[in-house]
């Protein structure tokens, strides 16, 4: 019967999965209530609950171990938004209708922590999310063309996504995200640095990223 029960519950969790895309779609607020930050003993209890398992049951089971562990009902929606795929450990707000995310991905071999801007449209934005940052602006800018003739395999990854957070204007309107640049590979060396701007208008709607700057070591 124990094991019924559990099925039953990794169904009701998959579907969630379902749900969770129409509340992303509703556009509904983020909240200090969605934040949830797991004691010490979670993951192991989520592993020996949920290791077998893979792809969107390893996910729904995920969110189950969540709920089990006594994460709140908006903690487990915004997780469900992510595809089960990490949580919400800390929510940071500016004065204005956008805010920041620290998201966790327990799963991922890098990249742990991301930062999301929610509350605005879109409702939520991966800073480190290609389509949204000026690369061809990037590219186009002396410093990296210097940069690019000397590592032909210049790459860009996120910078640090810690619970610091990034610059910010008053009243959430600009927030300014840095990048690294590596010779190729995650473990390579830092060999620049690059700086966008996400703006929003007054009621937070997207208005798109911008280059600040390259900034490469000696030059």
């Amino acid at each position: 019967m124990a094991l019924v029960g559990q099925l039953v519950r990794l169904a009701l969790s998959a579907a969630a999965v379902v749900a969770g895309v129409g509340f992303a779609a509703s556009g509904e607020s983020v909240t200090a209530a969605a934040v949830w930050n797991p004691d010490a003993g979670f993951m192991q209890r989520f592993h020996q609950q949920c290791d077998g398992r893979s792809g969107a049951a390893f996910d729904a089971c995920f969110a189950a171990a969540m709920a089990s562990a006594g994460a709140p009902p908006a903690a487990l929606e915004f997780t469900r938004r992510l595809d089960n795929a990490a949580y919400l450990q800390a929510l940071r707000e500016y004065g204005g209708p956008v805010a920041l995310a620290h998201v966790f991905y327990p799963f991922r071999a890098n990249e742990n922590n991301a930062w999301f801007l929610v509350n605005g449209v879109p409702a939520l934005i991966d800073v480190d999310d290609r389509r949204y940052l000026a690369l061809a602006a990037m590219r186009d800018s002396i410093a990296y063309r210097e940069l690019h003739r000397r590592y032909p395999n210049v790459t860009l990854w996120p910078g640090d996504r810690s619970i610091s957070g990034p610059e910010s204007e008053p009243g959430g309107r600009e927030f300014i995200f840095s990048y690294l640049l590596r010779d190729q590979c995650h473990a390579c060396a830092i060999i620049g640095r690059v700086r966008f701007a996400f703006d929003f208008d007054a009621v937070g709607k997207f208005l798109g990223a911008r280059l600040i700057s390259v900034d490469v070591p000696g030059r």
